[in-house]
Protein backbone atom coordinates (compact mmCIF):
# COMPACT_ATOMS: atom_id res chain seq x y z
CA UNK A 1 0.00 0.00 0.00
CA UNK A 2 2.99 2.60 0.65
CA UNK A 3 3.70 1.95 -2.95
CA UNK A 4 0.02 3.28 -4.13
CA UNK A 5 0.74 6.36 -1.62
CA UNK A 6 3.36 7.96 -2.83
CA UNK A 7 0.95 9.69 -5.11
CA UNK A 8 -1.29 10.82 -2.15
CA UNK A 9 -1.10 13.66 0.17
CA UNK A 10 0.83 12.95 3.86
CA UNK A 11 -2.73 13.26 5.71
CA UNK A 12 -5.07 10.57 6.07
CA UNK A 13 -3.57 8.96 2.84
CA UNK A 14 -5.34 5.76 2.99
CA UNK A 15 -8.76 7.13 4.59
CA UNK A 16 -8.76 8.99 1.20
CA UNK A 17 -7.55 5.95 -0.98
CA UNK A 18 -10.12 4.09 0.42
CA UNK A 19 -12.90 6.76 0.01
CA UNK A 20 -12.43 6.66 -3.51
CA UNK A 21 -12.53 3.08 -4.42
CA UNK A 22 -15.50 2.30 -2.03
CA UNK A 23 -17.40 5.41 -3.35
CA UNK A 24 -17.14 5.01 -6.61
CA UNK A 25 -18.13 1.35 -6.60
CA UNK A 26 -21.44 2.34 -4.67
CA UNK A 27 -22.27 5.02 -6.84
CA UNK A 28 -21.85 2.87 -9.75
CA UNK A 29 -24.70 0.64 -8.65
CA UNK A 30 -26.74 3.04 -7.09
CA UNK A 31 -26.75 4.39 -11.24
CA UNK A 32 -27.85 0.94 -12.53
CA UNK A 33 -30.99 0.32 -9.98
CA UNK A 34 -31.95 4.12 -10.72
CA UNK A 35 -31.41 3.56 -14.75
CA UNK A 36 -34.60 1.70 -14.59
CA UNK A 37 -37.00 4.32 -12.87
CA UNK A 38 -35.39 7.07 -15.74
CA UNK A 39 -35.92 4.22 -18.97
CA UNK A 40 -39.52 2.89 -17.18
CA UNK A 41 -42.04 6.14 -18.29
CA UNK A 42 -40.56 5.45 -21.93
CA UNK A 43 -39.92 1.92 -22.20
CA UNK A 44 -42.05 0.66 -19.10
CA UNK A 45 -40.63 -1.89 -17.07
CA UNK A 46 -40.53 -4.79 -18.78
CA UNK A 47 -37.40 -7.64 -18.86
CA UNK A 48 -36.37 -6.00 -22.09
CA UNK A 49 -35.36 -2.98 -20.16
CA UNK A 50 -33.80 -5.06 -17.01
CA UNK A 51 -31.96 -6.78 -19.47
CA UNK A 52 -30.57 -4.01 -21.57
CA UNK A 53 -29.92 -2.58 -18.85
CA UNK A 54 -27.21 -5.04 -17.08
CA UNK A 55 -26.17 -5.98 -20.50
CA UNK A 56 -24.82 -2.07 -20.95
CA UNK A 57 -23.35 -1.98 -17.34
CA UNK A 58 -21.60 -5.68 -17.18
CA UNK A 59 -19.99 -4.36 -20.97
CA UNK A 60 -19.12 -1.06 -19.51
CA UNK A 61 -17.11 -2.80 -16.36
CA UNK A 62 -15.51 -5.13 -19.18
CA UNK A 63 -14.40 -1.85 -20.93
CA UNK A 64 -13.40 0.36 -17.54
CA UNK A 65 -11.13 -2.51 -16.42
CA UNK A 66 -9.67 -2.86 -19.42
CA UNK A 67 -9.54 0.85 -20.21
CA UNK A 68 -8.33 1.91 -16.64
CA UNK A 69 -5.49 -1.14 -16.51
CA UNK A 70 -3.93 0.72 -19.43
CA UNK A 71 -4.40 4.07 -18.70
CA UNK A 72 -3.23 3.16 -14.76
CA UNK A 73 -0.04 1.90 -16.12
CA UNK A 74 0.76 5.18 -18.22
CA UNK A 75 -0.30 7.54 -15.06
CA UNK A 76 0.27 5.49 -11.99
CA UNK A 77 -1.29 8.75 -9.79
CA UNK A 78 -4.19 9.86 -7.28
CA UNK A 79 -4.61 13.07 -9.69
CA UNK A 80 -4.75 11.07 -12.99
CA UNK A 81 -7.49 9.00 -10.93
CA UNK A 82 -9.38 11.56 -9.65
CA UNK A 83 -9.24 13.40 -13.68
CA UNK A 84 -11.40 10.38 -14.47
CA UNK A 85 -13.50 10.39 -11.67
CA UNK A 86 -14.40 14.21 -12.52
CA UNK A 87 -15.27 12.82 -15.96
CA UNK A 88 -17.37 10.30 -14.56
CA UNK A 89 -19.38 13.44 -12.41
CA UNK A 90 -19.70 15.20 -15.85
CA UNK A 91 -21.91 12.45 -17.30
CA UNK A 92 -23.61 12.45 -14.63
CA UNK A 93 -24.42 16.41 -14.40
CA UNK A 94 -25.82 15.29 -18.08
CA UNK A 95 -28.42 13.15 -16.79
CA UNK A 96 -29.15 15.48 -13.82
CA UNK A 97 -29.91 18.42 -16.33
CA UNK A 98 -31.28 16.57 -19.34
CA UNK A 99 -31.86 12.48 -18.76
CA UNK A 100 -35.26 12.55 -18.76
CA UNK A 101 -35.74 14.47 -21.84
CA UNK A 102 -32.80 12.17 -23.61
CA UNK A 103 -34.62 9.53 -22.87
CA UNK A 104 -38.03 10.72 -24.02
CA UNK A 105 -36.35 11.62 -27.05
CA UNK A 106 -34.82 8.40 -27.95
CA UNK A 107 -37.57 6.41 -26.86
CA UNK A 108 -39.31 8.81 -30.24
CA UNK A 109 -36.52 7.79 -32.04
CA UNK A 110 -36.87 4.22 -31.53
CA UNK A 111 -40.60 3.82 -30.99
CA UNK A 112 -40.25 2.03 -27.23
CA UNK A 113 -39.03 -0.59 -28.92
CA UNK A 114 -36.49 -3.57 -27.20
CA UNK A 115 -33.61 -2.65 -29.70
CA UNK A 116 -34.50 0.95 -28.32
CA UNK A 117 -34.35 0.23 -25.06
CA UNK A 118 -30.97 -1.07 -25.29
CA UNK A 119 -29.31 1.71 -27.02
CA UNK A 120 -31.07 4.54 -24.60
CA UNK A 121 -29.38 2.79 -21.77
CA UNK A 122 -25.77 2.65 -23.83
CA UNK A 123 -25.96 6.21 -24.51
CA UNK A 124 -27.37 7.39 -20.96
CA UNK A 125 -25.36 5.12 -18.90
CA UNK A 126 -22.33 3.72 -20.91
CA UNK A 127 -20.20 6.51 -20.53
CA UNK A 128 -20.69 7.05 -16.73
CA UNK A 129 -20.28 3.47 -15.82
CA UNK A 130 -17.60 3.15 -18.12
CA UNK A 131 -15.47 5.95 -16.48
CA UNK A 132 -16.30 4.56 -12.66
CA UNK A 133 -15.25 1.02 -13.84
CA UNK A 134 -11.86 2.29 -14.42
CA UNK A 135 -11.64 3.08 -10.71
CA UNK A 136 -10.89 -0.44 -10.05
CA UNK A 137 -7.68 -1.22 -11.62
CA UNK A 138 -6.53 1.94 -11.50
CA UNK A 139 -6.16 1.46 -7.49
CA UNK A 140 -4.80 -2.05 -7.71
CA UNK A 141 -1.79 -0.21 -9.92
CA UNK A 142 -1.54 2.18 -7.33
CA UNK A 143 -1.71 0.21 -4.03
CA UNK A 144 0.53 -2.73 -5.91
CA UNK A 145 4.47 -2.39 -4.93
CA UNK A 146 5.35 -5.92 -3.69
CA UNK A 147 4.35 -8.81 -6.50
CA UNK A 148 4.63 -11.49 -3.54
CA UNK A 149 1.37 -9.59 -2.31
CA UNK A 150 -0.28 -8.59 -5.20
CA UNK A 151 -3.05 -10.95 -5.06
CA UNK A 152 -3.72 -10.13 -1.34
CA UNK A 153 -3.93 -6.25 -2.32
CA UNK A 154 -5.92 -6.88 -4.92
CA UNK A 155 -8.81 -8.92 -3.09
CA UNK A 156 -8.74 -6.06 -0.73
CA UNK A 157 -9.23 -3.57 -2.79
CA UNK A 158 -11.88 -5.76 -4.92
CA UNK A 159 -13.44 -6.56 -1.84
CA UNK A 160 -13.61 -3.02 -0.95
CA UNK A 161 -15.09 -1.79 -3.72
CA UNK A 162 -17.93 -4.53 -3.95
CA UNK A 163 -18.55 -3.40 -0.19
CA UNK A 164 -19.28 -0.38 -1.55
CA UNK A 165 -21.42 -1.22 -4.56
CA UNK A 166 -23.70 -3.48 -1.75
CA UNK A 167 -24.06 0.19 0.43
CA UNK A 168 -25.28 1.85 -2.73
CA UNK A 169 -27.67 -0.95 -4.00
CA UNK A 170 -29.35 -1.01 -0.76
CA UNK A 171 -29.23 3.02 -0.33
CA UNK A 172 -31.15 3.54 -3.81
CA UNK A 173 -33.44 0.54 -3.32
CA UNK A 174 -34.42 1.01 0.30
CA UNK A 175 -33.96 4.93 0.95
CA UNK A 176 -33.12 6.85 -2.26
CA UNK A 177 -35.89 5.61 -4.68
CA UNK A 178 -39.16 5.14 -1.93
CA UNK A 179 -38.06 8.73 -0.42
CA UNK A 180 -36.62 11.18 -3.07
CA UNK A 181 -38.00 12.59 -6.51
CA UNK A 182 -35.31 10.97 -9.51
CA UNK A 183 -33.78 14.24 -9.74
CA UNK A 184 -32.94 15.00 -6.29
CA UNK A 185 -31.32 11.01 -6.05
CA UNK A 186 -29.40 11.97 -9.57
CA UNK A 187 -28.50 15.10 -7.80
CA UNK A 188 -27.30 13.32 -5.00
CA UNK A 189 -24.70 11.22 -6.87
CA UNK A 190 -23.65 13.64 -9.06
CA UNK A 191 -22.52 15.40 -5.54
CA UNK A 192 -21.22 12.23 -4.27
CA UNK A 193 -19.04 12.03 -7.52
CA UNK A 194 -18.30 15.26 -8.17
CA UNK A 195 -16.86 15.17 -3.99
CA UNK A 196 -14.72 12.14 -4.48
CA UNK A 197 -13.18 13.93 -7.69
CA UNK A 198 -11.83 16.00 -5.01
CA UNK A 199 -10.71 14.10 -2.43
CA UNK A 200 -8.64 12.27 -5.73
CA UNK A 201 -7.39 15.51 -6.20
CA UNK A 202 -6.52 16.53 -3.20
CA UNK A 203 -3.13 17.95 -3.06
CA UNK A 204 -3.12 18.60 -6.72
CA UNK A 205 -5.67 21.74 -6.99
CA UNK A 206 -2.39 23.50 -8.31
CA UNK A 207 -1.43 20.94 -11.04
CA UNK A 208 -5.01 19.35 -11.93
CA UNK A 209 -6.38 23.05 -12.19
CA UNK A 210 -8.59 22.50 -14.56
CA UNK A 211 -9.81 18.88 -13.59
CA UNK A 212 -9.94 20.50 -9.84
CA UNK A 213 -11.96 23.39 -11.16
CA UNK A 214 -14.25 20.67 -13.10
CA UNK A 215 -15.32 18.60 -10.16
CA UNK A 216 -15.59 21.77 -7.90
CA UNK A 217 -18.17 23.63 -10.36
CA UNK A 218 -20.17 19.83 -10.68
CA UNK A 219 -20.03 19.70 -6.77
CA UNK A 220 -21.99 23.23 -6.64
CA UNK A 221 -24.18 22.64 -9.32
CA UNK A 222 -25.46 18.99 -8.17
CA UNK A 223 -26.15 20.14 -4.66
CA UNK A 224 -29.37 21.99 -5.83
CA UNK A 225 -30.36 18.98 -7.62
CA UNK A 226 -30.48 17.73 -4.53
CA UNK A 227 -32.11 19.54 -2.68
CA UNK A 228 -34.60 19.95 -5.52
CA UNK A 229 -37.80 20.41 -5.24
CA UNK A 230 -39.77 19.65 -8.46
CA UNK A 231 -41.52 22.56 -10.26
CA UNK A 232 -44.99 21.23 -11.57
CA UNK A 233 -45.55 21.39 -15.27
CA UNK A 234 -48.80 23.04 -16.57
CA UNK A 235 -51.52 20.65 -14.94
CA UNK A 236 -49.38 18.31 -12.86
CA UNK A 237 -49.95 18.54 -9.15
CA UNK A 238 -47.76 15.43 -7.78
CA UNK A 239 -44.90 13.51 -9.06
CA UNK A 240 -43.00 10.26 -7.29
CA UNK A 241 -41.03 7.73 -8.74
CA UNK A 242 -41.12 4.39 -6.43
CA UNK A 243 -39.57 1.20 -6.48
CA UNK A 244 -42.45 0.07 -9.01
CA UNK A 245 -43.19 2.88 -11.58
CA UNK A 246 -43.50 6.77 -11.88
CA UNK A 247 -46.61 8.09 -10.63
CA UNK A 248 -48.01 11.33 -11.80
CA UNK A 249 -51.22 13.55 -10.77
CA UNK A 250 -52.30 16.00 -13.36
CA UNK A 251 -55.40 18.12 -12.70
CA UNK A 252 -57.05 19.71 -15.95
CA UNK A 253 -59.88 21.14 -16.92
CA UNK A 254 -61.75 19.77 -13.53
CA UNK A 255 -60.48 16.58 -14.01
CA UNK A 256 -58.05 14.88 -12.20
CA UNK A 257 -55.56 11.83 -13.58
CA UNK A 258 -53.36 9.51 -12.50
CA UNK A 259 -50.58 8.23 -14.34
CA UNK A 260 -48.52 5.17 -14.46
CA UNK A 261 -45.58 5.53 -16.30
CA UNK A 262 -47.34 8.01 -18.50
CA UNK A 263 -49.60 5.45 -19.11
CA UNK A 264 -53.46 6.75 -17.91
CA UNK A 265 -55.03 4.91 -14.49
CA UNK A 266 -57.59 6.40 -13.41
CA UNK A 267 -59.52 10.06 -13.09
CA UNK A 268 -61.55 11.50 -10.85
CA UNK A 269 -64.41 14.36 -11.99
CA UNK A 270 -63.71 17.40 -8.96
CA UNK A 271 -66.73 18.62 -9.75
CA UNK A 272 -68.98 15.63 -8.43
CA UNK A 273 -66.33 12.89 -7.39
CA UNK A 274 -67.17 9.90 -10.78
CA UNK A 275 -64.54 8.44 -12.43
CA UNK A 276 -63.97 10.37 -16.12
CA UNK A 277 -62.29 7.38 -18.18
CA UNK A 278 -64.82 5.23 -19.89
CA UNK A 279 -63.06 1.82 -19.14
CA UNK A 280 -64.03 2.32 -15.31
CA UNK A 281 -67.08 3.14 -16.06
CA UNK A 282 -67.71 -0.02 -18.23
CA UNK A 283 -66.37 -2.64 -15.21
CA UNK A 284 -70.48 -2.20 -13.93
CA UNK A 285 -71.20 -4.59 -17.05
CA UNK A 286 -70.73 -7.53 -14.94
CA UNK A 287 -73.74 -6.98 -12.70
CA UNK A 288 -75.64 -7.79 -16.01
CA UNK A 289 -74.29 -11.69 -15.85
CA UNK A 290 -74.28 -11.68 -12.43
CA UNK A 291 -76.94 -9.12 -10.06
CA UNK A 292 -76.34 -10.58 -6.87
CA UNK A 293 -72.47 -9.52 -7.07
CA UNK A 294 -71.63 -8.19 -3.11
CA UNK A 295 -68.05 -8.89 -2.57
CA UNK A 296 -65.41 -7.52 -5.06
CA UNK A 297 -61.79 -8.27 -4.94
CA UNK A 298 -59.63 -5.55 -7.09
CA UNK A 299 -56.20 -6.49 -8.46
CA UNK A 300 -54.92 -2.98 -9.09
CA UNK A 301 -56.03 0.01 -6.91
CA UNK A 302 -54.91 2.73 -9.65
CA UNK A 303 -57.26 5.96 -7.68
CA UNK A 304 -59.82 3.29 -6.27
CA UNK A 305 -61.95 5.01 -8.68
CA UNK A 306 -63.89 1.60 -10.02
CA UNK A 307 -64.68 0.25 -6.72
CA UNK A 308 -66.04 3.33 -5.63
CA UNK A 309 -68.09 3.93 -8.57
CA UNK A 310 -69.87 0.65 -8.50
CA UNK A 311 -70.07 0.71 -4.46
CA UNK A 312 -71.92 4.10 -4.69
CA UNK A 313 -74.79 2.44 -6.80
CA UNK A 314 -75.21 -1.09 -5.08
CA UNK A 315 -75.59 0.26 -1.47
CA UNK A 316 -74.27 -3.01 0.21
CA UNK A 317 -71.70 -3.98 -1.93
CA UNK A 318 -67.86 -4.10 -0.43
CA UNK A 319 -64.71 -3.40 -2.01
CA UNK A 320 -61.34 -5.03 -1.05
CA UNK A 321 -58.37 -3.60 -3.37
CA UNK A 322 -54.83 -5.23 -3.05
CA UNK A 323 -51.94 -3.12 -4.82
CA UNK A 324 -48.28 -3.89 -4.19
CA UNK A 325 -47.17 -0.61 -4.37
CA UNK A 326 -47.52 0.97 -1.19
CA UNK A 327 -47.35 4.75 -2.66
CA UNK A 328 -50.59 3.99 -4.86
CA UNK A 329 -52.94 4.13 -1.58
CA UNK A 330 -51.40 6.84 -0.06
CA UNK A 331 -51.83 9.12 -3.80
CA UNK A 332 -55.55 7.41 -4.14
CA UNK A 333 -55.92 8.74 -0.71
CA UNK A 334 -54.44 12.50 -1.03
CA UNK A 335 -56.03 13.24 -4.61
CA UNK A 336 -58.82 10.83 -5.50
CA UNK A 337 -61.04 11.27 -2.24
CA UNK A 338 -60.57 7.29 -1.37
CA UNK A 339 -61.35 6.69 2.17
CA UNK A 340 -61.05 3.26 3.72
CA UNK A 341 -64.64 1.94 5.96
CA UNK A 342 -66.37 -1.10 6.32
CA UNK A 343 -67.36 -1.17 2.64
CA UNK A 344 -64.02 -0.13 0.86
CA UNK A 345 -60.92 -1.34 2.26
CA UNK A 346 -56.78 -2.17 0.81
CA UNK A 347 -54.08 -4.38 1.35
CA UNK A 348 -50.53 -3.50 0.14
CA UNK A 349 -49.30 -7.15 -1.27
CA UNK A 350 -48.80 -9.12 -4.57
CA UNK A 351 -52.09 -10.01 -6.04
CA UNK A 352 -51.01 -13.61 -6.38
CA UNK A 353 -50.18 -13.69 -2.84
CA UNK A 354 -52.76 -12.64 -1.54
CA UNK A 355 -54.79 -14.87 -3.28
CA UNK A 356 -52.73 -17.98 -2.11
CA UNK A 357 -52.50 -16.87 1.41
CA UNK A 358 -56.46 -16.11 1.57
CA UNK A 359 -58.73 -18.18 2.37
CA UNK A 360 -62.08 -15.67 1.47
CA UNK A 361 -63.81 -16.20 -1.62
CA UNK A 362 -65.73 -13.02 -3.63
CA UNK A 363 -68.64 -12.64 -5.92
CA UNK A 364 -66.24 -10.54 -8.23
CA UNK A 365 -62.33 -11.04 -8.32
CA UNK A 366 -61.40 -7.61 -11.37
CA UNK A 367 -57.92 -7.68 -12.59
CA UNK A 368 -56.10 -4.32 -13.44
CA UNK A 369 -52.88 -4.61 -12.60
CA UNK A 370 -51.10 -2.06 -15.70
CA UNK A 371 -47.90 -0.93 -14.50
CA UNK A 372 -47.34 1.35 -17.33
CA UNK A 373 -47.98 -0.47 -20.30
CA UNK A 374 -46.71 -3.75 -18.74
CA UNK A 375 -48.26 -6.46 -16.88
CA UNK A 376 -46.74 -8.44 -14.05
CA UNK A 377 -46.38 -11.94 -15.87
CA UNK A 378 -47.64 -13.94 -12.90
CA UNK A 379 -50.73 -12.05 -13.45
CA UNK A 380 -51.66 -13.61 -16.52
CA UNK A 381 -51.14 -17.37 -16.47
CA UNK A 382 -53.53 -20.10 -16.46
CA UNK A 383 -51.88 -21.58 -12.98
CA UNK A 384 -52.84 -17.83 -12.00
CA UNK A 385 -56.37 -17.76 -13.28
CA UNK A 386 -57.14 -21.43 -11.44
CA UNK A 387 -56.05 -19.67 -8.06
CA UNK A 388 -58.50 -16.49 -8.81
CA UNK A 389 -60.98 -19.67 -9.55
CA UNK A 390 -60.68 -21.25 -5.98
CA UNK A 391 -61.10 -18.11 -4.25
CA UNK A 392 -64.53 -17.18 -6.97
CA UNK A 393 -68.18 -17.83 -4.95
CA UNK A 394 -70.22 -20.09 -6.73
CA UNK A 395 -71.72 -17.32 -8.94
CA UNK A 396 -68.34 -15.60 -9.14
CA UNK A 397 -67.34 -13.68 -12.05
CA UNK A 398 -63.72 -12.96 -12.80
CA UNK A 399 -63.30 -9.71 -15.42
CA UNK A 400 -60.46 -8.01 -16.17
CA UNK A 401 -59.72 -4.87 -18.35
CA UNK A 402 -57.39 -5.43 -21.70
CA UNK A 403 -56.22 -1.99 -22.89
CA UNK A 404 -55.50 -2.63 -25.77
CA UNK A 405 -58.79 -4.13 -27.24
CA UNK A 406 -58.15 -7.70 -29.04
CA UNK A 407 -56.47 -6.42 -31.59
CA UNK A 408 -52.39 -7.06 -30.26
CA UNK A 409 -50.74 -10.40 -29.21
CA UNK A 410 -51.12 -9.69 -25.42
CA UNK A 411 -54.56 -9.39 -25.15
CA UNK A 412 -55.82 -12.13 -27.75
CA UNK A 413 -53.76 -14.35 -25.73
CA UNK A 414 -54.88 -13.05 -22.40
CA UNK A 415 -58.44 -13.68 -23.85
CA UNK A 416 -57.49 -17.25 -24.85
CA UNK A 417 -55.87 -18.30 -21.54
CA UNK A 418 -59.52 -17.38 -19.96
CA UNK A 419 -61.09 -19.27 -22.04
CA UNK A 420 -58.65 -22.54 -21.06
CA UNK A 421 -60.07 -21.80 -17.43
CA UNK A 422 -63.40 -20.40 -17.76
CA UNK A 423 -66.67 -21.94 -18.95
CA UNK A 424 -67.95 -19.31 -20.22
CA UNK A 425 -66.21 -15.86 -21.56
CA UNK A 426 -67.94 -12.77 -22.62
CA UNK A 427 -66.27 -9.37 -24.13
CA UNK A 428 -67.47 -6.06 -23.98
CA UNK A 429 -66.17 -3.18 -26.16
CA UNK A 430 -65.91 0.19 -24.34
CA UNK A 431 -67.36 2.96 -25.99
CA UNK A 432 -65.66 5.85 -27.01
CA UNK A 433 -62.07 3.90 -25.63
CA UNK A 434 -59.81 1.05 -27.11
CA UNK A 435 -60.62 -1.19 -24.02
CA UNK A 436 -62.01 -4.26 -23.76
CA UNK A 437 -63.53 -5.90 -20.93
CA UNK A 438 -63.56 -9.64 -21.08
CA UNK A 439 -65.60 -11.60 -18.14
CA UNK A 440 -65.64 -14.92 -16.81
CA UNK A 441 -67.78 -17.58 -15.22
CA UNK A 442 -67.25 -21.00 -14.40
CA UNK A 443 -70.94 -21.55 -15.93
CA UNK A 444 -70.70 -23.44 -19.65
CA UNK A 445 -73.89 -21.62 -20.93
CA UNK A 446 -73.25 -18.44 -21.30
CA UNK A 447 -75.92 -15.56 -21.47
CA UNK A 448 -77.47 -14.97 -25.01
CA UNK A 449 -77.21 -11.22 -25.51
CA UNK A 450 -80.82 -10.64 -25.33
CA UNK A 451 -80.83 -12.20 -21.47
CA UNK A 452 -77.90 -9.85 -20.84
CA UNK A 453 -79.68 -6.87 -22.13
CA UNK A 454 -82.74 -7.93 -20.24
CA UNK A 455 -81.12 -7.96 -17.19
CA UNK A 456 -79.06 -5.01 -17.36
CA UNK A 457 -82.46 -3.35 -18.11
CA UNK A 458 -83.95 -4.99 -14.47
CA UNK A 459 -81.03 -3.21 -12.41
CA UNK A 460 -81.52 -0.13 -14.59
CA UNK A 461 -84.69 0.87 -13.01
CA UNK A 462 -83.09 0.83 -9.38
CA UNK A 463 -79.05 1.56 -10.17
CA UNK A 464 -78.05 4.86 -11.65
CA UNK A 465 -75.28 3.45 -13.89
CA UNK A 466 -73.94 5.89 -16.28
CA UNK A 467 -73.80 4.51 -19.31
CA UNK A 468 -76.86 2.03 -18.00
CA UNK A 469 -75.98 -1.61 -17.28
CA UNK A 470 -78.62 -2.33 -20.84
CA UNK A 471 -76.54 0.08 -22.65
CA UNK A 472 -72.88 -1.79 -21.69
CA UNK A 473 -74.78 -5.04 -22.20
CA UNK A 474 -76.02 -4.42 -25.59
CA UNK A 475 -71.69 -3.55 -26.69
CA UNK A 476 -70.95 -7.19 -26.11
CA UNK A 477 -68.56 -8.17 -28.53
CA UNK A 478 -68.52 -11.11 -30.92
CA UNK A 479 -64.82 -13.07 -31.08
CA UNK A 480 -63.45 -14.14 -34.01
CA UNK A 481 -59.80 -14.90 -33.48
CA UNK A 482 -57.80 -18.25 -35.10
CA UNK A 483 -57.40 -20.30 -31.11
CA UNK A 484 -54.70 -22.38 -32.99
CA UNK A 485 -52.53 -19.56 -33.58
CA UNK A 486 -52.74 -17.86 -30.21
CA UNK A 487 -50.83 -19.16 -27.37
CA UNK A 488 -51.92 -20.04 -23.60
CA UNK A 489 -49.82 -18.31 -20.80
CA UNK A 490 -48.34 -20.32 -18.36
CA UNK A 491 -46.28 -20.21 -15.70
CA UNK A 492 -43.62 -22.12 -17.79
CA UNK A 493 -43.83 -19.65 -20.72
CA UNK A 494 -46.08 -16.07 -20.39
CA UNK A 495 -43.92 -13.71 -22.85
CA UNK A 496 -45.54 -11.11 -21.99
CA UNK A 497 -43.51 -8.31 -22.60
CA UNK A 498 -42.62 -9.55 -25.79
CA UNK A 499 -46.57 -9.59 -26.77
CA UNK A 500 -46.56 -6.39 -24.98
CA UNK A 501 -44.07 -5.03 -27.23
CA UNK A 502 -45.42 -6.47 -30.78
CA UNK A 503 -48.88 -5.29 -29.90
CA UNK A 504 -47.09 -1.45 -29.35
CA UNK A 505 -45.95 -1.28 -32.47
CA UNK A 506 -48.89 -1.98 -34.35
Amino acid sequence: MRAGMQYCPPMFPRLRFYWVVAACGGVLMALEILSSRLLAPHYGNSVYVWGSIISVFLAALSLGYLWGGRLADRQPSMAALGRMVALAAACQAVLLLAGSRLAAALADFTGGSPAGTLLAAAVLFGPVSTLLATVSPWAVRLAARDLGHLGNTAGRLFALSTLGSLAGTLACTFLMIPFLELRQTLGLLTALTAATACVALAGSFRAEAPSAALAALLLILAVPGALYTPRKAGGLIYERVTPYQTLQVWERRGVRLLESDHVPQASLRLSDGETALPYNRAAAAVLAINPEIRRVLMIGLGGGTVGRYLASRVPDLTVRYVDIDPAVPEVARRFFRFEEGPRMAVSVADGRRFLQSSGETWDLIYGDAYIGQSVPFHLTTVEFLEEVERHLAPRGVFALNLAAGLSDPFSQAMYRTVRERFGSVYVFQVRNARNVLVAATRETDALSDADLVRRGRELDARLRFDPPLAALASRRSKVELDMSKIPVLTDELAPVDRLIRLGARK
